[in-house]
């Protein structure tokens, strides 16, 4: 689930403004804080200072979440499985489609200019772009008006623009033909002001422009086929109600086109909200607490202010960044063709565009991510304080500060540690006063002097071959652990179920988060029942013999079937 970060190569630690106390309206737009803003005395501290209060102190944690991020590159010891074909670090309940499909749903509820950890501090920069959650903003953008790079002509005799744009994907031997199906992300070729080409003359140019609305949607090989499938399914969705809808006049065309759109859009949008409600929140939420919020009538503790919708950063940049755990050090794409973590991330319009559009050796076989007519996936990480190597890619991830450190997980710690999120005693005792049932869950979370001694074994186990933490360290660390480092370990601290999903923390505020933002949409009857969607459009139901879909499986299945890529080659399915 890496996302690519802003280009840091050249910025150093002086060249950056350290963290500092934000002025009145010097606040990062977009964002708040998980059951409001907590109060100095609750808020996460190293060595007992307030990074807000203490601009200075910054460098001194810049240091320790170093630290603590070498200490986290030292493996973890999973127990074995029951099925000795399964690698130990494997895990059997979350197939690895899952963890892009979270990667795409971070980018759908968060889009900043600069990350945090990169910015330094709180400000313009590391503004939230985003103001509702969960619409596919980053599929669609601002619709086919606003945004018309992303929509092609809806069909021969037509110019009006409902359906989003794809690319021709390419075989790697042959020259590229018309005859390639439309399986990769639209890309572009872009005359460079500078004079630099970056094709290989007289075969291929350089497709250095991706024609997605969110640029990070063409991180990796991965999330750029998964976004390419939410495409065709919208498409074939417009394909469905066009073959519905009245016959309208030329006069009308414009409005009939909108309505189309519109319809489309919304049964997506409907079908990635029961996808995300039911089956990936089962997956990787503890089940007391996906019990507690998957119901008709969850009892929500976070209740934020009327108004503007904005993400709460103990969920963007604390629990949420759980999903880097779960990343393969390699994947089995196709029937064709295995890749190293490395080799995928590297695969985009902005790395090697002359590699584009991606040819059959990335088309993903979904079933080779999804458990697709009793297939065997590529499973994702068991979820814990470790992430795969490629995730440490100099090139991808380089170094921005003085510690020199490259890599995303002492971006996530650091970014955690600057942005004034609560700490952990204090959100855990806030909890504890709205739902002492969700504390007495868990030891961990109950028994403050079992969660010190628990972090301070752990951390002091290896920390003399990895990080070289101090006793001051690990001390500070146990007391106050930034939450992403928190959430991670009480995932892989859970007896009977280690690293297999979230603990009850980290399944709180992602439950808060997720399911509240679900229930908004349910209650505004933006979306509902595809039936539904369609009444409001069409006096009769454009959607009849849609099938339910609850699932990532379903999804593909369907999708192969109403873009007529059953029979695909390179196989779809």
């Amino acid at each position: 689930m890496a996302t690519r970060g802003a280009d840091a190569t050249s910025l150093r630690a002086d060249e950056i403004e350290p963290a500092r106390c934000p002025a009145q309206g010097d606040k990062a737009t977009g964002f708040r804080h998980f059951l409001g803003t907590p109060r100095a005395s609750q808020r996460y501290r190293a060595y007992g200072v307030d990074p807000l209060e203490s601009p200075a102190h910054v460098t001194n944690i810049r240091g320790l979440m170093h630290r603590l991020s070498r200490r986290m590159d030292a493996e973890i010891a999973w127990p074995a499985h029951g099925d000795a074909s399964l690698h130990r670090w494997e895990n059997p309940a979350i197939p690895s489609g899952y963890t892009y499909l979270l990667q795409f749903i971070a980018h759908d509820l968060v889009s900043s200019a600069i990350p945090l950890s990169v910015a330094g501090r709180l400000g313009a920069g590391t503004s939230n772009a985003r103001r509702a959650p969960l619409v596919l903003e980053g599929l669609y953008g601002s619709g086919p008006v606003s945004s018309p790079h992303l929509y092609a002509l809806d069909a021969p005799g037509d110019d009006r623009r409902t359906k989003l744009r794809l690319g021709r994907m390419r075989w790697k031997e042959t020259p590229r033909t018309a005859g390639c199906p439309f399986r990769d992300i639209a890309r572009a070729q872009a005359e460079n002001v500078t004079g630099i080409d970056r094709g290989i003359a007289g075969q291929r140019p350089a497709l250095t422009e991706a024609l997605v609305a969110d640029a990070r949607n063409d991180d990796h090989a991965i999330i750029s086929q998964l976004t390419a499938m939410f495409a065709l399914l919208h498409n074939g969705l417009v394909d469905l109600v066009r073959r519905g809808e009245p016959v309208s006049h030329a006069s009308a065309r414009f409005g009939a086109a909108y309505r189309r759109f519109l319809c489309a859009r919304d049964a997506l949008t409907s079908i990635y909200h029961n996808v995300i409600r039911k089956d990936a929140m089962r997956r990787v939420l503890h089940p007391a607490i996906h019990a507690a919020y998957s119901g008709s009538d969850p009892r929500f503790m976070d209740q934020p202010a009327a108004g503007e919708w904005r993400i709460p950063f103990e969920f963007s940049h604390g629990a949420f960044r759980f999903g880097h755990a779960m990343v393969r050090p390699e994947y089995r794409i196709n029937d064709l063709s295995e890749h190293d973590l490395n080799n995928t991330l590297e695969k985009n319009s902005i790395n090697e565009p002359v590699n584009m559009p991606l040819d059959e050796t990335w088309m993903v076989q979904w079933s080779r991510f999804f458990e697709i007519d009793g297939s065997r996936p590529n499973l994702s990480r068991r979820i814990g304080p470790y992430l795969s190597d490629g995730l440490g890619n100099d090139h991808i991830f380089p170094s921005f500060d003085a510690t020199e450190r490259v890599g995303l997980l002492y971006r996530d710690l650091l970014g955690a540690s600057l942005a004034g999120m609560w700490s952990v005693d204090a959100l855990i005792a806030e909890i504890a006063a709205r739902r002492p049932d969700f504390i007495a869950l868990s030891r961990l979370l109950g028994d403050r002097a079992w969660r010190v001694g628990q972090l301070r074994e752990w951390l002091s186990s290896a920390s003399a071959a990895y990080g070289g933490l101090t006793a001051e360290d690990i001390e500070a660390l146990s007391n106050d652990p930034p939450l992403p480092f928190f959430v991670l370990f009480e995932a892989m601290q859970q007896p009977e179920a280690r690293g297999f999903h979230l603990g009850p923390l980290g399944s709180i505020v992602v439950a808060e988060v997720i399911f509240g933002a679900l229930a908004a949409a349910r209650s505004g009857e933006e979306f509902g029942s595809l039936a539904e969607l369609s009444a409001r459009h069409y006096p009769a139901n454009v959607f009849e013999g849609v099938p339910d879909i609850e699932c990532m499986a379903r999804l593909a299945e369907f999708t192969a079937e109403i873009a007529g890529l059953r029979q695909a080659v390179p196989a779809f399915l």
